[in-house]
């Protein structure tokens, strides 16, 4: 207890002792800050950096077989400054630069010696006073080459959309853009024969679904795309039914030489689809018919005749009438 009650007494002195003078005792710690930290920035310190790697001189027509690495670890010496300098500096002030203009098609280089062969392609910003002492990783770096084709390609779409009861998607989804342009190495090129999106599922869907997809593609592929994400809409309505009435009955597989006829010739049947497309739908458009060949029999006069829809419209009901007369009609 004397223990604890000491500390509190400490802490609230320490605390009456801050209170007092406040902005002068935080001037002061920041000066103190202020000076250990230049002074650390003024020593002498040896450091490991990421830098950037630069691809150069590529021959025209031939492109990266394999995607090499962004950075690489480099140690360095100097001041502080200059190397916190260099550790804040953008990507194109500091980085090394490969050059593979007399490359055919692949050479295994050690980056050690090409880079304290060519202290050239260490690019250094000119007020920075640091030393270059060696490649800490990788120290050795294959480079492939293959020809480079560009290929246009059709985007597929990966949507798997339920609709909620009474709902339905209304014609194909509208993809923006609907093709890409690829460029890469030709070895994997060449199985490219289109690209899909991400995969995207929705359930009880019960309005539009309008959303960015991203294309997939492998990375170790090597392959350019010319967008990397596709606008995709996909409608989506209520069902109605309706009633078209003036829908004509064709017969279908008539012999040579026969003459039928058929009552009534024209039907009334409902149909359901979207709400929208309903008011378009003609009696032309539905196919009410009779194949006879297949379907008529000796002595039987009324038949259910077959129905087939257009596209967008998703069934069919109330046939009116239901059946048709077929005669067969005797030329005297």
């Amino acid at each position: 207890m004397a223990d604890e009650s000491f500390l509190i007494k400490i802490g609230r002195q320490f605390k009456n002792w801050f209170m007092k003078n406040t902005r002068v005792k935080i001037g002061i710690m920041l000066f103190v800050i202020i000076i250990w930290f230049f002074t650390m920035l003024g020593n002498q310190y040896t450091y490991t950096i990421d830098t950037s790697l630069d691809i150069r001189n590529i021959e025209v027509g031939k492109t990266l077989k394999e995607k090499l690495p962004e950075k690489i670890k480099a140690n360095f010496s100097g001041r502080g400054v200059d190397l916190f300098y260099l550790l804040t500096t953008r990507k194109s002030s500091f980085k090394f630069v490969l050059d593979v203009q007399t490359i055919r098609w692949f050479y295994d280089f050690n980056l050690n010696e090409y880079f304290n062969e060519n202290p050239e392609k260490i690019i250094i910003p000119r007020n920075v006073n640091v030393t270059f002492n060696h490649i800490v990783y990788p120290e050795s770096l294959r480079v492939e080459l293959d020809r480079l084709d560009i290929l246009k390609v059709p985007v597929r779409h990966r949507l798997d959309i339920k609709t909620a009861p009474g709902y339905i998607l209304v014609n194909d989804p509208v993809i923006v853009p609907d093709s890409v342009i690829l460029s890469g190495p030709r070895t994997y090129m060449k199985k490219y024969k289109e690209i899909v999106t991400e995969e995207y599922v929705g359930v009880n869907v019960i309005s539009p679904v309008e959303l960015d997809l991203s294309l997939e593609i492998p990375p170790s592929d090597n392959i350019n795309i010319s967008t990397s994400k596709i606008h995709i809409y996909q409608a989506v309505e209520q069902i109605g039914e309706q009633a078209i009435s003036n829908v004509p009955v064709r017969i279908v597989g008539v012999p040579s030489r026969t003459k039928i006829e058929i009552s009534p010739s024209e039907v009334t049947i409902t149909v359901s689809s979207a709400v929208s497309q309903l008011t378009n739908i003609q009696p032309e458009d539905i196919n009410v018919y009779f194949d006879f060949k297949k379907n008529w029999k000796y002595g039987e006069n009324y038949y259910v005749p077959s129905v087939e829809l257009p596209a967008g419209v998703i069934s069919w009901s109330n046939l009116t009438p239901r059946r048709i007369e077929v005669r067969i009609v005797r030329e005297r």
